[in-house]
């Protein structure tokens, strides 16, 4: 039963217990008048704890969106360089821009796909954007001893087939936000992604990264160390730098025929989530999900009846 209980107190606790020593140290004569006072102070106290108890028959009131939103993930090294917003890694821009995204847009079914050695479905359409966030705050890059270098190429036949399953639903626009640094590193040329085009609604190519570059260190759990990557192709080995190729990312953006973002600061994505609230229609639906309920309410009834007979008993002994 406790594990099922959460608290979060309307006024600070500290604040509750000097007040309720206060109370308290107004001592009514009288043993049982004294003890109908501790009872009012107590019920005070826990009340404004506002406790809570898990239930499954929590009613939420959700935005639904007729859209449907699918977001693409470089999820390879790179994607740790230290040049985003100075010098941080570009996945924590990545991230933060994602969860600002499914916000914007909450209502909407989104699908998750990342890309390294190869391409995974994160997540098929859901309504859930809380899912969607914590999906995306789990992502981490391969170590360098398993990455085998980015091709972007993997990601086009199973995002073709999510914008297909899209649009087989007939029931709004596709909106696709396509995140990468746009490095190809294992020689492959890019493919053409035009084929996907007259499928997509609207969306966005969002480039993340610097033409100077950055280096890229990651944590390496099997050694329980932070390791920066090495470039190994000519020794002594040296930090490895990754920088942008904006190149390959405006092609992407072309052939896909929605727009590339150079990412450095979230307000830039802000006209292509406005066109896309534009497009849909949004509605209200009442559903009830897992939860944490109020059950504060249990402990004001005991107290306005303690109060009640307090000031039927202060009016009678006028």
């Amino acid at each position: 039963m406790l594990e099922n209980l959460k608290f979060e107190p309307i006024l600070p606790v500290w604040f509750m217990v000097i007040l309720c020593i206060g109370l308290i140290a107004i001592k009514r004569k009288g043993i049982v008048p004294f003890i109908r006072q501790i009872l009012i102070v107590v019920l005070l106290f826990v009340i404004n704890l506002r406790p809570m108890i898990m239930t499954d028959d929590v009613k939420v009131v959700k935005q639904k969106l007729n859209c449907y939103c699918i977001i693409c993930v470089d999820d390879t090294l790179s994607m740790l360089a230290e040049d985003y917003d100075g010098d941080n890694p570009r996945m924590t821009g990545v991230k933060a821009d994602i969860e600002y995204i499914t916000q914007e847009l909450n209502g909407a079914k989104f699908c998750l796909i990342d890309f390294n050695n190869d391409v995974n479905l994160i997540a098929p359409f859901t309504d859930d954007s809380a899912y969607i966030r914590s999906c995306v705050n789990s992502m981490y890059p391969l170590a360098d001893y398993h990455a085998t270098g980015t091709n972007i190429n993997v990601c086009k036949k199973l995002l073709d087939q999510m914008v297909g399953d899209a649009v087989r639903q007939d029931n709004g626009p596709v909106v696709v936000f396509f995140i990468s640094d746009g490095e190809n590193t294992d020689n492959h040329k890019l493919d053409s992604f035009a084929d996907i085009a007259p499928n997509i609604d609207a969306g966005a190519v969002m480039g993340y990264g610097t033409d100077e570059g950055g280096q890229m260190r990651y944590y390496d759990e099997l050694y329980e160390e932070e390791v920066i990557v090495e470039d190994k192709r000519s020794f002594p080995y040296a930090p490895a730098i990754s920088c942008i190729d904006e190149d390959n990312l405006e092609q992407i953006a072309d052939d896909l025929g929605i727009k590339y973002i150079h990412m450095d600061r979230q307000a830039k994505i802000d006209p292509v989530i406005e066109q896309v609230k534009e497009m849909v229609d949004s509605e209200e639906k009442e559903t009830y999900e897992n939860g944490y309920a109020d059950i504060y309410y249990w402990f004001v009834i005991p107290l306005a009846a303690l109060v009640a007979y307090e000031f039927i008993s202060v009016k009678r002994r006028a």
